[in-house]
């Protein structure tokens, strides 16, 4: 993880450690969990979901959280559009 830190640094990237998680997929990522993550001595929190590129993915990359999110979007906007 140094190696992942001096990168952004030489690239003057910076990495907002407190938004930053990770999730892992696959057969075997219940098996993850046990094992820490740290940039910069800071722990990076594992998650079942994140958003990247405003994508929902799980674990388990069954979608479901993803959609869920869209349609509670377009519930919103419709309702919205034929209340109003």
């Amino acid at each position: 993880m140094a190696q992942l830190f001096e990168w952004f640094s030489v690239n003057r990237l910076s990495l907002n450690l407190d938004k930053t998680c990770y999730s892992v997929s696959g057969p075997s990522h219940n098996d993850v969990k046990k094992y820490n993550l740290y940039i910069n001595g800071k722990i990076i929190q594992n998650v079942e979901c994140c958003k990247y590129l405003g994508i929902l993915t799980d674990s388990d990359l069954k979608w479901q959280d993803h959609i869920n999110y869209l349609h509670n979007k377009l519930i919103k906007f419709t309702r919205k559009k034929f209340l109003g």
